[in-house]
């Protein structure tokens, strides 16, 4: 931070812009508790760096949306915010498919983009994970930078960190506040050159993310989902009023006219349903590991389209 006046500027944009019951929330040291922040920042402290509207550091969509946070706070690799970004988003209460879905979409689109997402459990958390195994990635907290929010999420956190960043419009030590997650939803979207939501109800955050894209001119895309399941009432309604409708990664890629090979996976469970090996316990068995994980990995190389399951329950390679 180039000094004080930039942390000033900030508490007041905050100040201004809070919601009428964080009125009371700001105490009479707060303006002394952000110039500390401002000192730590500039000092190094807990390696957080703070971009306000004018810095060249702050990411270029996000300034075009109407009313940015006038600064981010920032952890992690920062350098990541340079990138081209896309959001993955979707419900808490997600399916296994739908997890499945989202791993494998961020990993091959973080190939060319940036992942963006909120770090909530479900298809959020998914959608880092695929985007660490094939890049880099971004959450949006609404909770200061140096609070893991949900705390559930810890381990990914870390990991995000060694993979990207997380920012937050909200002071260090901050903790989540539920009438924040409107404006983390609006970030996630202002950073994104489109958004794709997988897995919604109805009534969800995401559906607010995707409609704030729109707002923003951005891209939507959505996966459909089972007509009469509560979590893809959401996703058929953005596709039935204009989304864009996706079933692989490449239809994204291709709209963007980004290159794309799809490349054949090579590992050891699909090595053994090549060999035959079509029975589940007998592949864990052979690689001598947790049949979870066996039954993991056949779900993705199903979503995939490299291996069908039979009604016996036996798979065969495609």
């Amino acid at each position: 931070m180039r000094n004080k006046d930039e942390i000033l500027g900030y508490v007041i944009w905050r100040k201004t812009n809070l919601y009428p019951w964080e009125i009371d929330s700001l105490d009479e040291n707060f303006l002394d508790t952000a110039f500390k922040i401002a000192e730590d920042i500039k000092n190094g402290m807990n390696d957080i760096k703070f971009f306000s509207l004018e810095s060249e550091n702050y990411p270029k969509l996000l300034s075009e949306i109407q009313r940015p946070p006038y600064g981010i706070f920032c952890l992690g690799d920062c350098g990541v915010l340079k990138g081209e970004m896309f959001s993955i988003v979707g419900t808490r209460k997600s399916s296994g498919y739908g997890e499945s879905l989202a791993r494998r979409f961020a990993r091959e689109l973080s190939k060319e983009f940036i992942i963006v997402s909120g770090m909530a459990y479900g298809i959020d958390s998914k959608a880092h994970e695929g985007a660490i195994e094939g890049g880099y990635t971004v959450a949006v907290l609404a909770s200061g930078v140096d609070v893991p929010s949900p705390r559930g999420n810890s381990s990914l956190y870390r990991e995000i960190l060694k993979k990207g960043c997380v920012i937050s419009p909200y002071a260090p030590g901050d903790e989540a506040k539920r009438y924040r997650f409107v404006e983390r939803n609006s970030i996630i979207a202002g950073l994104s050159i489109g958004t794709l939501v997988i897995e919604a109800p109805k009534k969800s955050g995401s559906l607010i993310t995707a409609s704030m894209a729109a707002d923003f001119g951005r891209d939507v895309f959505a996966i459909p989902g089972d007509v009469g399941k509560y979590r893809s009432e959401g996703t058929n309604h953005l596709i039935k009023t204009g989304a864009m409708m996706v079933t692989d990664p490449s239809d994204i890629l291709e709209y963007y006219g980004k290159n794309f090979e799809e490349k054949k996976v090579s590992n050891p469970v699909y090595d053994l349903v090549k060999k035959g090996f079509g029975d589940p316990e007998e592949i864990a068995d052979v690689l001598g590991i947790p049949i979870v994980d066996v039954l993991s990995e056949l779900s993705e190389l199903e979503i995939d389209g490299l291996v069908q399951k039979r009604p016996d329950d036996i798979y065969r390679p495609l």
